[in-house]
Formats: structure tokens, C-alpha cells, sequence
């Protein structure tokens, strides 16, 4: 279970009380990202969250903060996506209090030097080189630039390297406070606290950031796709690296948790099928899987393999045809409860760390402003019938959705464009 509070400012506190446990986690979520920016300061959002940890008024240098999180002997980190930044601290439950202290501090006080602006924006050049020379990273990008094109949707979140090189200090202390603001904030905890104190700590340390609306608000997706489509990378690799797939829902579609537990039948475990079609019967890749993907305002099912460069014709019609069977077969009771029961387990395991649940539950909030409880999310699995998943599967699974992007030796996309147009 968990509490949602709404201060005056906006600043939206969640609490997730976890007795069983003597960590606690602090996240501090802010809703901005890459599908905020303009091609003008494209990457800023991720830059921006480098710099948090460089420095504030009351800890001047990086050295003091990072010497801060060691004595915790804490864990921390930060991240960057589409449509939310994020900033973590878990540690023992006894500095809960000083968690919070830094985190409230390099949200609001952060000086964002100008050396260490410097300094960090060759190591995001490197990041960004170290990405696009890995293929199972890379390979990611290919495929949402494929589904969305020139827009902010299908840009890469760490920008482009001549953007990053441009941008001053002006710039990101402009989108600093237009962005970093009460009402597009949100702090979670979940862990071993006392509730009602926790909520006043919160309310007081972070009283002190922005109360005006954030400046930048998300532009209009488009959404065109009227044929199957392919994107090719040329790049001299040892595998083949493939995504195919369709586009699918948001994080508020009525249909968003039939997707779920479609993609977890598909490719989300050992039983699954895509992993045993494509690695264990025909033994063409070491690595498969499958997902849904929900932003606010989009998603996709798509299934991943690295692969054998001569096998890339073969994985891909078993793949289709896999998609195909989900479509026109009716689904196995006993195979639905297997894959409900694999959820539902893998998602209390995962649940037992104070991180996890509070990604789980701040995710959600930012996504979609009203996160479900786990046994709320469970509800809704248990709910879903083989006749539904089939439904969805023949929505989302049609021609004129199917997408491939490839990252490998290949030059040419016209074989593999007459390929899918078999589906």
C-alpha cells in the first residue's frame, strides 16, 4: 500500500511503508525529459542530471557529495528518460533523514559550475559514443526513431553530440527553473519509516522549490503508419541485432495490462514463446525477448534477438509467425495461468527491495497521475482472458503497425521489406 499527498505547492509526496525491510529509498521524480526539448537543446534533460551531483551551496564540491553517499553506505543513482529525470539515494533506514537532506539539496541548490559543465560534457560524449557502439543499446533508438520519426518521441534521450557541445550555462539554468518545479515533482519513499513525520520532513525540506507551472509542455505525437516499415543500421557486428514488433498502447489504455501479460506470453520468460520457438526448437539465438512498452501517450509490443547473421530471415518469419498464432489461435488455459502465475511471482520478488517499490509506484504516478496498488495491478491480470489477449493481439498486430529495425552488416532493407509484407 501506498499514500499519496498533495501540499499546496503541487509537490506531490508518495509513501510506501515497508516494516519488513531496514532500508529506505528516496526517489525525487521531476516530469520532464527528451520529449520536452526542442531540437535547439535537445539532450539538456539528461545533461542536466549529470550535473546535479556537481556541486551545491551547502556542498560545494562533487568530492563532498559523493564522500556524503559513501559514509551512508548508500546506493545511488540517476536517470534519464522520455518523459521523466530521477535521482535515488537507498540506504539504511537510520539516514533516511540524511538521504533526503542531499537529495533536497541538489534538486533546488545545485550550482551547476561552469568547469564541471565543461568537464561533464565530454564524459556525456563519450556515453553517447560508448551507446551507439553497442548494439544492444543502440538498436533501441533505431527502433523508436523508426516508429516516430523527427520528433521528440524518436529522438535519442542523450541528444546529439553537436547539441551537447553548444549548450551554456544560460540554457540549463533556464530549463532548470522553468522545468524543476513543485508541481511537476514528485517524491517517493518507500521503506521502513514512520509515515506521518516522513510527510513533514518532506513538506519542509523541499519547501523551498519553484511554485510556477513548467514552461515546456510535451508536443502532439504523431502517429503515421499506414504500411509495414523498415530501418537498417549498417554496422560491421559479430551478431545481428533485431527488433520487430507493432505499435501499441499508452499507460492509460484500457487494454494496457491484456498487452502486458500478451508480450509476457510471447517473450517475457523461459516458457514463453518466442524463447522457445526461436532458441530452443530452432536454436537461432542466444538472447530473445519480449515487451510492452507504455508512455502517456504511446506504446509498442516488440520482441528483441541478436542472432547469427545468416539467420536473420529465419528468426524473423518465426517471429511472424508466432505473432500470427497469438492472432488466430485460441490460448491455452493452462498456458494463461502459467504466465499469470510468472507475473505475479516475479513481480512480489522484485517487490521485496524499497527501490523497486519505489520505481514501481513513482513511475506509475508520473505516467499516468494515478498509480494502482500491486494487488490493484494483479486484479487487472487476473481479470484478463485468453478471448482479450487474442483481441488485442488482432488489434495491435496488423500489417499496417508491424515495424523492423536491424542493426548489422547489411546495406540494403529491400529483402527484408518484401519479407514482412508476408505477414
Amino acid at each position: 500500500m501506498f499514500k499519496k499527498t498533495i501540499l499546496e505547492t503541487g509537490l506531490r509526496i508518495i509513501t510506501a511503508p515497508m516494516q519488513g525491510t531496514n532500508t529506505v529509498t528516496v526517489l525525487v521524480l521531476c516530469g520532464t525529459g527528451s520529449d520536452y526539448e526542442g531540437k535547439e537543446i535537445g539532450g539538456i534533460s539528461h545533461f542536466l542530471e549529470h550535473m546535479f551531483f556537481k556541486g551545491t551551496k551547502r556542498r560545494p564540491t562533487p568530492d563532498e557529495i559523493k564522500h556524503e553517499l559513501d559514509r551512508m553506505g548508500s546506493v545511488s543513482n540517476a536517470f534519464t528518460s522520455h518523459e521523466m529525470t530521477g535521482y535515488h539515494v537507498k540506504a539504511g533506514k537510520s539516514f533516511l533523514d540524511q538521504s533526503l537532506d542531499l537529495l533536497a539539496d541538489i534538486y533546488h541548490g545545485s550550482l551547476l559550475p561552469e568547469e564541471e559543465i565543461e568537464r561533464e560534457r565530454q564524459v556525456i560524449v563519450e556515453e553517447m559514443h560508448k551507446d551507439r557502439d553497442t548494439p544492444t543499446l543502440y538498436i533501441w533508438w533505431v527502433w523508436e526513431h523508426l516508429l516516430y520519426g523527427d520528433q521528440p518521441a524518436g529522438w535519442d534521450v542523450i541528444g546529439e553530440e553537436r547539441v551537447i557541445r553548444a549548450l551554456r550555462r544560460d540554457d540549463f539554468v533556464s530549463y532548470f527553473n522553468h522545468q524543476y518545479v513543485a508541481g511537476n515533482t514528485a517524491v517517493v519513499v518507500a521503506g521502513n519509516f514512520e509515515e506521518e513525520m516522513l510527510i513533514q520532513r518532506v513538506t519542509q525540506l523541499f519547501s523551498g522549490i519553484r511554485r510556477d507551472p513548467p514552461f515546456r509542455q510535451k508536443p502532439s505525437l504523431v502517429e503515421a503508419q499506414n504500411a509495414p516499415e523498415v530501418a537498417v543500421h549498417y554496422k560491421e557486428t559479430d551478431q545481428t541485432h533485431l527488433t520487430i514488433g507493432f505499435r501499441g498502447y499508452d499507460a492509460n489504455h484500457p487494454k494496457r495490462y491484456v498487452a502486458d501479460v500478451l508480450a509476457t506470453l510471447l517473450g517475457g520468460s523461459w516458457s514463453s514463446r518466442m524463447w522457445d520457438r526461436i532458441r530452443e526448437k530452432l536454436g537461432l539465438a542466444y538472447t530473445v525477448m519480449s515487451s510492452h512498452d507504455s508512455y502517456s501517450n504511446r506504446g509498442y509490443l516488440v520482441t528483441y534477438a541478436g542472432v547469427d547473421h545468416a539467420n536473420v530471415e529465419k528468426t524473423i518469419r518465426a517471429a511472424l509467425e508466432e505473432y500470427k498464432n497469438v492472432c488466430e489461435k485460441p490460448i491455452p488455459a493452462e498456458e494463461l495461468s502459467r504466465v499469470k502465475n510468472y507475473i505475479r511471482g516475479t513481480t512480489l520478488i522484485a517487490l521485496e527491495q524499497s527501490n523497486a517499490v519505489a520505481s514501481f509506484v513513482g513511475g506509475e504516478e508520473m505516467l499516468t497521475g494515478a498509480p494502482l496498488t500491486v494487488d490493484e495491478v494483479f486484479a487487472k491480470i487476473d481479470a484478463v482472458s485468453g478471448d482479450d489477449i487474442c483481441a488485442a493481439a488482432r488489434d495491435m498486430c496488423r500489417p499496417e503497425r508491424l515495424n523492423l529495425a536491424i542493426i548489422g552488416p547489411f546495406k540494403e532493407k529491400e529483402r527484408f521489406a518484401e519479407m514482412i509484407k508476408e505477414f
